[in-house]
């Protein structure tokens, strides 16, 4: 009998080898149904539970039907929601306290679902409704192992879209918990560049206007432990998608990833202009000090120009202009002894050239240079030249420095 065993070895090897390389059929996709009871309640029905009883209450009685058809907008793929979704419906939005991770791979942003409210209560967190169950006197989370008691998908996920904030007056708690858009927002200066959150904390960054409007209660609040947020805080105007939330009277806005921060560009120096040794300039009175031009103080009425070169009108409309300077030893009548002008038509002599007066807001001395703001410019049909008069008529000790132009554009990113 040993004469056969290799032949039967040899032929069990060869059926495995067929058997791997069967072509299985692929499982059917199934899309999700909903089988049950219809909805006859809406988010808003929910809202009136709690505002009816002035705390946290059940949703509704032993045996009653409470059915609400909702839309998932919140998603933990970034990690700044946990443990909680947003869904809303055409009355409202609302947030369900569930003891899961990882929800966004069952309930996509735009999934359909039924909330079946038997046995919920329903809270509301500093201005924030939730629903979910009862943990010690308070709304605490749903058990991810019985989640299917509750929450039925529907169909497969739409498109959803947020609502378009473009003034501060929208923000209030009608939008709370909504899926919004910040429509041209700008952030505070000083968190430009800064990531979205420290490490050990989650953090708040201020954005300061809304379409040019400045706003002093709205923030990007960021969990330390979302996946993006060692992002940095982008500069510039832009649109910005999040779930609205608030606390005491702040809005606070929750990214869900970062594809919701669209369109925003960069401030960039589109023509940084030197000054250094007067290259191309006509001067009187002005001298060359280092990298930069420089008047010192008079002993007499002096009036004195530094003329910069041709500026092309083309490269820099739509620009705001900022002069980079420094100021030393001035009284309180300097800024009207030190001032700067354009013109589109310069005849070679300051003193019979027609001048247009511009006001930089931003003054200080004795700092060492600064770029102060000087004037947004738009509208240029001709090439500007750039005029700092330095002008007294009696014996003066202030000195003015310039170094430079700055014309700076919001650039949209790439």
């Amino acid at each position: 009998m040993k004469k056969y065993i290799f032949p039967i070895l040899l032929l069990a090897i060869m059926a495995a080898f067929t058997s791997c390389n069967k072509e299985w059929d692929a499982p059917e996709f199934e899309v999700a149904t909903y089988t049950g009871e219809p909805a006859n309640k809406t988010i808003q029905d929910i809202i009136n539970v709690y505002t009816n009883a002035g705390k946290m209450d059940s949703i509704c009685h032993a045996g009653e039907t409470f059915i609400v058809k909702a839309t998932v907008v919140s998603s933990d793929e970034g990690g700044n929601f946990y443990k909680n979704m947003v869904v809303e419906d055409e009355t409202g939005a609302i947030q369900i306290q569930i003891n899961k991770s990882g929800l966004c791979h069952t309930y996509p942003v735009g999934q359909t679902v039924y909330i079946n409210c038997q046995g919920l209560v329903v809270g509301n967190y500093h201005g924030v409704y939730q629903i979910g169950w009862i943990y010690n006197g308070d709304v605490g989370r749903i058990d991810g192992n019985f989640l299917d008691k509750y929450l039925f998908k529907d169909g497969m996920p739409k498109p959803v879209t947020p609502i378009d904030i473009t003034s501060a007056s929208q923000l209030s708690a009608e939008n709370v918990c909504k899926l919004v858009c910040i429509r041209n927002c700008q952030f505070a200066d000083e968190v430009v560049g800064q990531p979205w959150s420290t490490e050990t904390a989650t953090t708040s960054r201020v954005i300061k206007s809304i379409n040019g409007q400045p706003v002093n209660n709205l923030v990007v609040r960021t969990s330390n432990y979302a996946k993006f947020r060692k992002g940095l805080i982008p500069s510039g105007s832009g649109d910005i998608i999040g779930i609205l939330s608030v606390y005491g009277t702040t809005y606070q806005l929750m990214l869900r990833t970062t594809d919701d921060v669209l369109t925003f560009g960069s401030v960039q120096d589109i023509y940084p202009l030197s000054l250094n040794g007067g290259a191309g300039c006509d001067y009187s009175g002005w001298i060359t000090n280092q990298n930069y031009m420089l008047h010192n103080s008079v002993n007499s009425a002096t009036e004195d120009w530094l003329v910069t070169p041709v500026i092309p009108a083309a490269t820099i409309n739509g620009s705001t202009l900022y002069v980079e300077q420094a100021f030393f030893n001035t009284d309180a009548t300097a800024q009207s002894k030190f001032t700067i002008h354009y013109t589109t038509h310069y005849t070679g002599d300051p003193q019979t050239t027609e001048w247009s007066q511009l006001t930089f807001s931003d003054y200080q001395d004795g700092v060492n240079f600064y770029q102060a703001k000087v004037a947004e410019l738009s509208g240029l049909t001709a090439d500007i030249r750039i005029g700092f008069r330095y002008k007294t008529a009696n014996q003066d000790s202030g000195q003015w420095a310039v170094k430079g132009l700055h014309f700076k554009k919001l650039v949209a990113n790439d």
